[in-house]
């Protein structure tokens, strides 16, 4: 199969298209270097990948580093995210304490399956079928800066699609305060490195910056938070998010605006002992998907 497609010189950025289980059709860059911006956690997706002023949750790290402030216990966490079809992703957390200061790794997988290569004249049978992967690590530390938290992250990141593969890597931060008890503020950089492209049709890594603001509600300490992404290809990014309290069972929701598409999230938190089982569920325009995950962690 590979033998009949490499007789056809055909570009990959015109011969390449992904095949959801629904038989929609999703562009390759969505397997590209943006694919990090998806949710690394139910409670992120739940959030609509906002929140970055909430208080310190170190399932929301892959939003924002300064979430590694959320817990200074050691906890493991397995994350399952499934979208467009066949794209699947997994990822593990481990958190823990190093010289008094929270200290987590968390490697990611996404893979689209049984894609097909087409030439730009439509045929009967798909000239080969094959699998693109992303993976990435990223290891992130903790820091006090007066009355503020300050969170670094390093990531390292590799991807494959068809016959072609590149590695990347960047840096993120996120600081926060509160400088009333019933006000939260964020900013938040990523991405600040560099990848390198598939082929000259694939973008490269682009820095994104994020500002949110979180406020306190009356209502059981829930909280109201609101952000302003800005990256170079979307330009701005709004998203909006409410936040329970409970301690047995914490509800979420969220709204975000992205390129003219909407995304509505929902999802919850149960917590049992030491066991957190999140799950959370996404609606937006049909052809980008309708996102799931289910998070599964326990403290030690």
């Amino acid at each position: 199969m590979r033998e009949h497609a490499s007789r056809h010189s055909v570009p990959l950025w015109a011969s390449i298209v992904l095949l959801s289980g629904w038989g929609l059709v999703v562009p390759l860059s969505a397997l590209g270097w943006r694919a990090s911006y998806l949710p690394g956690s139910a409670s992120a997706l739940a959030l609509a990948t906002g929140g970055t002023a909430l208080p310190g949750d170190m399932s929301l790290t892959g939003i924002s580093p300064v979430h590694v402030w959320g817990s200074e216990r050691e906890i493991l966490e397995f994350g399952y995210l499934r979208m467009f079809g066949d794209l699947a992703g997994y990822g593990v957390r481990w958190q823990s304490t190093w010289r008094q200061r929270p200290l987590q790794f968390l490697l990611r997988s996404m893979a689209e399956d049984d894609i097909e290569l087409r030439s730009e004249i439509p045929t009967a049978e798909p000239l080969a079928l094959f699998s693109a992967r992303l993976i990435t690590a990223t290891v992130m530390r903790g820091w006090r800066l007066g009355a503020t938290s300050l969170g670094l992250g390093l990531t390292l990141a590799y991807q494959r699609v068809f016959e072609y593969s590149a590695r990347g890597a960047w840096l993120s931060a996120g600081w926060q305060g509160e400088p009333l008890p019933w006000l939260r503020w964020s900013l938040t950089v990523c991405n600040l490195g560099a990848g390198e492209a598939l082929n000259t049709r694939v973008d490269p890594v682009a820095p994104r910056v994020g500002l949110g603001l979180a406020l306190k509600t009356p209502l059981w300490g829930s909280y109201i938070s609101s952000d302003l992404w800005y990256d170079e290809q979307h330009q701005l990014i709004p998203s909006m998010a409410w936040q329970g309290s409970g301690q047995v069972m914490r509800l979420a929701a969220g709204v975000r605006w992205q390129s003219e598409t909407i995304l509505l999230t929902a999802g919850f938190r149960l917590t049992h002992h030491r066991w957190m089982l999140s799950y959370a569920y996404g609606y937006q325009n049909g052809t980008l998907g309708q996102p799931h995950m289910v998070s599964l962690s326990r403290e030690f």
